[in-house]
């Protein structure tokens, strides 16, 4: 585990940077486990509604595979790779606040597969996505926080 501003970033993670989109990808075979990273969700602010893709569908890389709401923003939360879901987190819709107290662990959104092992590859890992977060979070002023529920 990283800290930076304290932001954690798990080290056994892949990263979706990408303008405001910021997500984890913490890969198990040939499934993707997708959520928020901790600076995500501090920017979120304490979020109140999540509303998450079904099983089967498909998503290209960069479209949404949820809808996130909270107090000072509403957007979308980019799917990390071309693919299709195959579990959304129902405990994030029902308890949308695990997505502030445990982005890492229950907070998590979607369980997907990939159409294209190019594209997980592409994504950001150790010392390059650290770098980036570094970039991101000194340029915005972000020091996480966990916004209880």
């Amino acid at each position: 585990m990283t800290i930076l501003n304290g932001c954690e970033f798990p080290d056994d993670r892949a990263y979706f940077i990408e303008r405001t989109q910021m997500t984890w990808v913490k890969t198990d075979g040939d499934l993707l486990t997708v959520g928020l990273t901790d600076p995500a969700q501090t920017r979120a602010g304490k979020i109140l509604h999540v509303r998450v893709k079904a099983a089967g569908t498909a998503r290209e890389r960069g479209k949404p595979i949820a809808t996130v709401e909270s107090g000072k923003w509403a957007g979308p939360v980019m799917a990390p790779v071309s693919g299709t879901v195959v579990e959304a987190n129902v405990e994030v819709e029902k308890d949308p606040g695990l997505l502030n107290t445990d982005p890492y662990g229950r907070g998590w959104i979607v369980r997907m597969t990939a159409a294209s092992p190019a594209e997980v590859s592409a994504l950001l890992t150790g010392a390059t996505a650290l770098a980036r977060f570094r970039e991101i979070l000194e340029k915005d002023n972000i020091r996480c926080v966990r916004c209880q529920a």
